[in-house]
C-alpha cells in the first residue's frame, strides 16, 4: 500500500468522524438537550418575579378545563405560531385520528378538532400562550396528583427537572411533609410548591 494512498485513507476516515460528530451535535442542539439547567433558587426567585403571570395563567387554565371530566389537559408552547395540546387518555376521531398532539399549526384539522372537543378557541390557545410565556415556562397541565394540582413546567430537559406544583387551597402542614413547604408566604405562593423530579 502506497504512502500516497495511505494519507488518503486516514483523510477520508478523519472527514467521516468529523461529520458524524457535528451531524450529532446539530440533532442534540436542535433537540434542547443542551438546555439551561435550572437551581432551586433561581426558580423560586423566576416565580416571585413573576407571580402575577403565574396566577393569570393558572386562573385562564382552570377557567378552561372541562367540567365533570377525568380527561387530563396538557398545553405547550411550540415554534413559531404552533402548539402542543394532549388530551389524555387520548380521543381517536370518526377518522380514526388522534385529537390534539404535538406541534399543531392554527386551523389545522388537528388543533381545530383538540379545540372542538375541550370547547376551546384558537383566542383561548392563543391567550394562554402569551400568559404562559411570561412565567418562562413551556407548560401547562393537569396532574393526577391528590388536590387536583396543576403542573406549569419551566424549559428543563434531562434526567431531572423541576415544576410548578399548584394546588387548589393552601399547602396544609400534613401536605408539606409530602411535597415540601410553599414556595413563598403570598397568599398564591402558599399553594405553590416548586416539585423535583428525577429519572434516575
Amino acid at each position: 500500500m502506497s504512502r500516497t494512498f495511505k494519507i488518503i485513507r486516514i483523510f477520508l476516515v478523519s472527514a467521516v468522524v468529523i461529520t458524524i460528530c457535528l451531524f450529532c451535535f446539530v440533532q442534540l442542539s436542535l433537540s434542547d438537550v443542551f438546555d439551561k439547567k435550572y437551581t432551586r433558587v433561581e426558580l423560586t426567585e423566576n416565580f416571585i418575579q413573576n407571580e402575577k403571570a403565574f396566577v393569570e395563567v393558572e386562573n385562564l387554565f382552570v377557567s378552561k378545563l372541562p367540567m365533570l371530566t377525568d380527561q387530563k389537559i396538557s398545553f405547550g408552547l411550540s415554534k413559531g405560531n404552533k402548539f402542543s395540546l394532549i388530551i389524555i387518555p387520548t380521543i381517536i376521531d370518526s377518522k380514526s385520528h388522534i385529537i390534539g398532539g404535538y406541534d399543531l399549526e392554527v386551523n389545522s384539522i388537528q388543533l381545530d378538532s383538540a379545540l372542538t372537543t375541550l370547547g376551546w378557541t384558537v383566542e383561548t390557545v392563543t391567550l394562554l400562550k402569551k400568559k404562559l410565556s411570561k412565567t418562562n415556562c413551556d407548560w401547562i397541565r393537569t396532574s393526577e396528583i391528590r388536590f387536583h394540582p396543576i403542573q406549569i413546567y419551566p424549559n428543563q430537559n434531562g434526567w431531572g427537572s423541576f415544576d410548578y406544583l399548584i394546588f387548589d387551597k393552601p399547602i396544609s402542614d400534613s401536605l408539606v411533609q409530602i411535597y415540601g413547604r410553599p414556595i413563598s408566604n403570598s397568599t398564591f405562593g402558599r399553594r405553590v410548591e416548586l416539585n423535583y423530579t428525577s429519572a434516575l
